[in-house]
């Protein structure tokens, strides 16, 4: 099978079982990336595990350790409950379970802070040769009305036919100017010694029609990545198009390892510019500070669950190359004992430092009182815990979450001591192209004009 007719196939599989429940696809799309995988494919769920915290704090419970271990041993328990592999995300919030930490911002997709599946059906697919291995389930389960009927969870997603996705006008959650104060405000604070370096984003939002399955495929067609995913039917209402290029933490036996990504440039448009562009990232200073202090930050915590000395990073720097972006990514593994529990792993590392900075605690403080909304999906991790205990997840980036009529995507980068306010916005927004390209915004003007919208949909 071609590669056009193994994600035909994905698509009908995808539309059999969404119209009876909630789907989860995790779509490695780049079959030569070093980091890529196998296609998984879930549905007709036997049973959902979803939790919502509402931001609250360690501070409101009489007893702060319990308390912050509420979603963690759900988690724990619903994994152990299962026969089985469990699919879903942890959203960003889950930090307020790790740390003492709140999130008080507004929150305008109120999605779950953590969702997982145990499927009654499970596909693993090989995406070059399009061969299906049923982990869970089989063929026949494809029919409708057939073996264990719509599984649980609601969330029946009918195809729409003949609807291009497309959107309505671009609503920035900030200005240019309101971004260039928060980032001036950070680099005041990184003088100050509160942190090195910070992550900071922005969210847009605009009115969304289509199929979210459509858009799927069509930002799997404008920047193919190796950890992408498709989730539909969270609480009925709430699907998830991701087109991640970055590894949160993977375990394979007694290795577990991670990927950050700190870095980017916009691809050129001929050859040469795509030369002149990864020589700069390569030999960029800032940039390099940049993905080294993540990397001494996943390396710090990786070893507080790692047998003693076994933490390593293995590639530090490389670049790696996309349709529309390149990236400067570096390797981090470690060894854990064989019977540690993954969710323990998880929690040890949650969430990925390259999407907070660093000191890690320090710098999700400051996002709380610098961003005006809460992340909620964005920034945590999209994946799968098998029955051994292995594991991989993704950093939820590059991604729009669909509720109702209303999509909502975001972006940013890192900000350091001798961040300049242009240059990190204009970054921000080249990692949103790849999103707005699909609904033919991708130009630079059409991008300018929406950079000082600010207001309600």
């Amino acid at each position: 099978m071609n590669r056009e007719q193994i994600y035909s196939m994905v698509r009908e599989r995808v539309m059999a079982l969404r119209s009876r429940g909630p789907v989860v696809l995790l779509d490695s799309q780049l079959s030569g990336h070093p980091s890529s995988g196998k296609i998984y494919l879930a549905g007709l769920p036997q049973r959902i595990l979803s939790f919502s915290g509402g931001g609250q704090t360690a501070h409101s419970a009489t007893n702060p350790d319990a308390f912050r271990a509420v979603p963690w041993e759900l988690l724990r328990q619903f994994r152990d409950a299962t026969k089985g592999a469990i699919l879903g995300y942890l959203g960003y919030d889950l930090k307020n379970y790790s740390e003492v930490l709140v999130s008080g911002n507004p929150d305008g997709v109120k999605a779950p802070d953590m969702w997982f599946m145990s499927p009654g059906i499970l596909m693993e697919i090989d995406p070059v040769t399009g061969s299906i291995a049923y982990l869970a389930g089989n063929e026949d389960m494809l029919k409708d009305g057939d073996n264990d009927g719509p599984g649980v969870g609601g969330g029946n997603r009918e195809k729409k036919d003949n609807i291009k996705p497309s959107i309505g006008p671009v609503h920035s959650g900030m200005t240019y100017a309101e971004y260039r104060d928060v980032v001036n405000e950070a680099r005041r604070r990184i003088g100050e010694g509160d942190y090195y370096e910070i992550n900071l984003t922005n969210q847009l939002q605009a009115r969304f029609s289509g199929d979210t399955y459509d858009l799927f495929e069509a930002m799997r067609e404008a920047g193919p990545v190796p950890f992408a995913a498709y989730i539909s039917g969270i609480e009925g209402s709430i699907d998830i198009c991701c087109a991640s290029p970055e590894r949160f933490l993977a375990r394979k036996g007694v290795r577990v390892v991670s990927e950050p990504i700190k870095g980017t440039a916009a691809a050129g448009h001929t050859n040469k510019e795509d030369i002149e562009a990864v020589s700069r990232l390569r030999n960029s200073a800032k940039d390099r500070a940049e993905n080294l202090m993540i990397v001494d930050l996943v390396r710090n915590d990786l070893g507080r669950i790692a047998v003693k000395g076994s933490v390593k990073v293995d590639a530090l720097f490389d670049i790696q190359s996309f349709k529309t972006v390149h990236h400067m990514v570096s390797t981090v593994s470690a060894e854990v004992p064989a019977q540690s529990d993954p969710v323990g792993i998880i929690k040890a590392c949650y969430p990925m430092g390259s999407m907070t900075g660093a000191p890690k605690i320090s710098a999700m403080k400051s996002i709380e009182e610098l961003e005006n909304y809460r992340r909620g999906i964005y920034s945590g991790a999209i994946g799968y815990i098998k029955e051994n205990g292995d594991f991989d997840f993704n950093v939820v980036i590059r991604t729009a979450v669909i509720k109702g009529e209303h999509l909502f995507y975001c972006a940013g980068g890192a900000i350091t001591g001798d961040s300049d306010p242009a240059q990190e916005w204009e970054e921000s927004w080249i990692k949103a192209r790849a999103l707005l390209r699909v609904f033919g915004k991708e130009t630079e003007n059409s991008i300018s004009e929406m950079i000082p919208a600010r207001s309600g949909l």
